[in-house]
């Protein structure tokens, strides 16, 4: 290729780096569902079985087993309010097992085609519904919800079946064992203390499974009177549910996650996979220490299972005993993306000066000063995306009339480069860092 050619083509490429980060994508996301379009249907997969377990005859034999995905439920419909990342709407995914069958089992869903490699956080918003009085549940209220991580996305994973990494809890507080992991190598979940050689994967950082530990109940539903009455949780059904079924009186035992939005976070970072809820870390496996079996795949899933093999006999069990996923997000882990060049306190047009200066070091060894936004070594497109959507994040005073607009110094910044590369000596050429 010769030397115009070349120039002209990094030039055009550089346009196009700029040109494109102008969308409303966020920054590494590699995966969204809100499911308000209402049809989610077609884009996941429901991996119900239909069989579940009869646990009263040893050993224990199939049964069928009742279930349900409904992909666009209008969760205002009992009495449900937006959840905090839905800017309003109300629709969301939710999943029911063992309503009428009296057996023990559960399944999944799993989006189609998905395969996410490498280190990412999937993040969701779930909601787990139960009917009460709430403080004490009706019977067959305790189940499951649960999201995961490392599956196929074809196999549905319950207690005793897996083919992936996943966390559930129960919603009402009333199980020895309301926070759980499981994987393809503990399809029975982690038991604290461990019981086999494959417990020796997971941590359970409140050193205990059941609501009542420290780590749960001080922050998650804690009492309002933790003194007084300190296993009581101040979380109460919403008033509109309320109205809808007078029954839900009464608060969510305190550790308990039912009857609120809570925000969850699985985040693998090389062999590490850590649970969080509103931010607090419950649990973490170690993919490195599986024994026997390792996972199904690349795909994220949720589920709900029942606890036990008995369903409620109170017939509003089935208008609420559920669980609820809304704004599902995977994203990508990176570094700290900085386009402070110059560490003055703001991303402005000297920023952008910084890394024009330093545009084309490809050896490693950039430093932030060179324009380096992303911390791989390099000065690139990349560093100017960044840079691009971190510009004027703190506001400028006096100053701030005289510096163009965004839109203008990216079309500054095509200039600049055209203007660099159109230019530059044959001789400078063969020499550059480009």
């Amino acid at each position: 290729m010769d030397t115009v050619n070349m120039k002209l083509t990094l030039s055009c490429v550089v346009c196009g780096l700029v040109l494109a980060s102008s969308g409303e994508a966020t920054l590494g996301q590699l995966y969204t569902e809100t499911f308000d379009d209402l049809n989610a249907s077609t884009r996941w997969m429901d991996n119900t079985t239909g069989m579940g377990l009869d646990l009263t005859v040893d050993p224990a034999v199939a049964k069928p087993m009742d279930t349900v995905a409904d992909f666009a439920f209008d969760y205002s419909s009992v009495g449900i309010p937006s959840a905090p990342n839905s800017g309003g709407t109300t629709i969301g995914m939710k999943l029911q097992a063992n309503l009428f069958s009296d057996a023990f089992g559960g399944f999944s869903v799993s989006p189609l085609t998905q395969n996410f490699t490498g280190d990412y956080v999937l993040s969701y918003d779930m909601w787990q519904n139960y009917n009460g009085p709430l403080d004490s549940g009706f019977n067959g209220t305790t189940n499951l919800t649960y999201g995961g991580i490392m599956t196929s996305g074809t196999v549905s994973n319950f207690p005793g079946t897996a083919d992936g990494v996943w966390f559930a809890a129960t919603g009402d507080g009333d199980s020895g064992a309301d926070y759980r992991a499981y994987s393809q190598d503990r399809a029975v979940s982690y038991q604290v203390p461990g019981t086999t050689p494959e417990d020796d994967a997971a941590v359970y950082f409140a050193d205990s499974r059941n609501n009542t530990a420290d780590l749960y109940r001080l922050n998650i539903n804690p009492a309002p009177d933790p003194v007084g009455d300190p296993f009581t949780g101040g979380v109460t059904a919403p008033a509109a549910q309320l109205s809808l079924y007078p029954q839900q009186t009464g608060a969510v035992k305190a550790g308990a996650l039912g009857m609120a939005w809570r925000h969850h976070e699985i985040t693998k970072s090389g062999d590490i996979i850590t649970w969080s809820v509103d931010g607090f870390d419950l649990i973490q496996v170690d993919a490195s220490k599986f024994v026997t079996n390792q996972p199904g795949g690349g795909n994220i899933l949720f589920g709900y299972s029942d606890t036990g093999q008995g369903s409620s006999t109170d017939f509003n069990a089935q208008f609420l005993l559920f669980g609820l996923i809304d704004n599902v997000e995977v994203s990508a882990l990176t570094a700290m993306d900085d386009a402070d060049f110059d560490e003055d306190g703001d991303v402005d047009g000297k920023d952008f000066l910084a890394w024009q200066r330093g545009f084309g070091i490809d050896d490693g060894s950039a430093q932030l000063a060179d324009g380096d936004a992303t911390g791989d070594g390099n000065v690139n497109g990349d560093d100017l995306v960044v840079w691009q959507d971190q510009y004027n994040t703190t506001p400028l005073s006096a100053n701030l009339a005289a510096v163009p607009e965004p839109a203008t110094w990216a079309s500054l910044a095509v200039a600049a480069i055209l203007g660099f590369v159109l230019v530059t000596p044959r001789r400078c050429l063969a020499t550059s860092r480009i």
